[in-house]
């Protein structure tokens, strides 16, 4: 499940939000690292799919790649070079691939630049929120204090609360878990690009396509396709 907003929900629950809060969630942690390791190599199967689609090894196409560190930006040149280079049932994958990843790396962006905060009424919570939100709470709240502006009834915390989201710890694991499967889908993708024919490349083409999220996503693309199709 997705990062749920703290209100209305959870506003029952207590929090601290810190910079050496996490060290007492050791698993809250781990869970963190795993989804922030497993990206590069994400990232890395992207770059070798820009190499492939291309046709080239030619380092300097690959550094323009990489270069483009805004994910939009190298999406964009992913889609144009798949345009020469996929038709079909491939060109579809290719679409739900790189739908999965612009929704899952919105989630890696999130766990690497957010600031995090733990409930003491309940472990197995963690709160979050972006830096930018934080900033701004801290920036605002200090600046009124100091003006004297909060009466005693005042929530000094209401800026916060509006933008804190709660993640549980199975939430994390089953993140990693999406993001692990979507390696295995970009890892056998290029693998079959490399060698089309080959039988147990086009056997993990088949597992690839059952995966849960690009059987979603797939799904998706049809709905909208139909749609256009109805509408003309």
């Amino acid at each position: 499940m997705p990062r749920q907003p703290y209100l209305p929900t959870f506003k029952h629950l207590n929090f601290a939000v810190g910079a050496l809060v996490l060290k007492d969630r050791p698993e809250h942690c781990a869970a963190i690292g795993k989804c922030l390791s497993i990206w590069g190599q994400v990232d890395n199967e992207m770059g070798n799919l820009f190499a492939l689609l291309l046709g080239t090894e030619s380092a300097a196409a690959l550094e323009v790649f990489l270069s483009l560190r805004r994910s939009s930006n190298q999406r964009e040149a992913l889609e144009s070079a798949a345009k020469y280079k996929l038709t079909g049932g491939d060109l579809l994958l290719f679409q739900a691939l790189l739908s999965v990843y612009g929704s899952l790396e919105k989630e890696r962006n999130g766990l690497a630049h957010g600031c995090f905060g733990v409930c003491p009424d309940d472990p197995s919570i963690l709160f979050w929120i972006d830096i930018k939100d934080h900033v701004h709470f801290q920036t605002a709240t200090l600046a009124k204090e100091i003006r004297g502006e909060f009466s005693e009834t005042d929530d000094r915390h209401a800026h916060l609360k509006e933008r804190l989201y709660v993640y549980r710890l199975p939430d994390l694991e089953t993140l990693y878990l999406q993001m692990e499967e979507f390696w295995f889908s970009m890892f056998y993708f290029n693998g079959y690009l490399r060698f089309p024919n080959d039988p147990g490349r086009i056997n993990e083409m088949q597992r690839v396509r059952q995966f849960p999220k690009i059987v979603e996503t797939l799904q998706k693309i049809s709905s909208r396709a139909n749609s256009r199709s109805l509408t003309v």
